[in-house]
């Protein structure tokens, strides 16, 4: 194992700092800004600044800048997390389980160099849950989340409903979590399909209408008050189902969306017509890349 000679010991109360030990020639990668100070022989350590699959990770707001730590000598490092309201908890992987990261800013820091890290669109949730990563290998995580940070054990044949702001990773299963809804209501009701869709657009004038400037407000303002009232009022009712066997990490605090994405970005993106979100993530990329060159 890669990782034998490393340590990941969480300390502080409560859990906010990380403490690494690392054997010579082993490399620790740890998010940018987040490492407090490094004890041992400093002559020998290499801090290199690296990019980890920017143009997969940006699009979602996966964080992709990541502190390379190594030495010829032993060393420990001494990291902490950018939010002041949060824990770590260290995960060791043996190379018999994998792990998804299911919150975009969980991942704080790794070691291991056969552990690969690989992001994931999970396009089934909400836009605020889209970015997973997917871990395999061998070596040790350290994962950070917003107020104290539970492990939940399911066995064969056991279920768990839970939020997706409050699910920060998981260990992959045969039987991966599916959205899920409660009941608010035991009435169901069925309207047939008459067929009246196809008809009117088989109509000149409502074919004609549909493309004019007008039309087009109409629909930005549905689906303005559309998105205002998932995020408001039905925001709540999407949630994760497990089946075991699987071993869950839940946050006691739940990632709002507003934590994601600001007024702006959502005001933006439910004003944008069907394919324009683009726009919005270009700008991001574009602003994260003058950040990079500004540091």
């Amino acid at each position: 194992d890669s990782s034998k000679d490393a340590r990941f010991e969480v300390v502080g109360s409560p859990f906010s700092l990380l403490s690494v030990s690392l054997a010579a020639s082993q490399h620790l990668y740890t998010r940018r800004g987040t490492l407090v100070g490094l004890s041992g022989k400093v002559e020998n350590t290499l801090s290199t600044l690296s990019f980890l699959e920017p143009f997969r990770r940006a699009p979602v707001g996966i964080p992709f800048l990541y502190q390379k730590v190594s030495s010829t000598s032993p060393i420990t490092a001494l990291i902490s997390t950018k939010s002041p309201i949060s824990s770590i908890v260290t995960v060791h992987l043996d190379g018999r389980e994998d792990w998804l990261i299911a919150q975009r800013q969980a991942l704080l820091a790794w070691t291991g160099h056969t552990l690969g890290l690989k992001p994931q669109y999970n396009v089934k949730l909400g836009l605020a849950n889209w970015g997973n990563t997917h871990v395999t290998g061998r070596g040790l995580l350290a994962l950070a989340g917003s107020g104290q940070i539970y492990q939940v054990q399911l066995k064969a044949g056991e279920s768990y409903v839970a939020h997706p702001s409050n699910v920060v990773a998981y260990t992959e299963s045969s039987t991966p979590p599916l959205p899920f809804r409660f009941k608010s209501s035991n009435l169901r009701f069925q309207v047939p399909d008459l067929g009246f869709g196809s008809l009117l657009q088989n109509v000149k004038f409502f074919r004609d209408i549909s493309g004019t400037a007008a039309w087009r407000q109409l629909g930005v303002a549905y689906h303005t008050l559309k998105t205002w009232l998932r995020r408001s009022i039905w925001g709540d009712r999407l949630f994760l189902r497990f089946e075991g066997p699987t071993t869950m990490l839940l946050q006691s605090r739940a990632s709002r969306i507003s934590d994601v994405l600001t007024l702006r970005d959502v005001d933006e993106i439910a004003a944008s017509p069907p394919g324009a979100v683009q726009d919005v993530v270009t700008r991001k990329i574009q602003q994260e890349l003058k950040e990079i060159a500004a540091s």
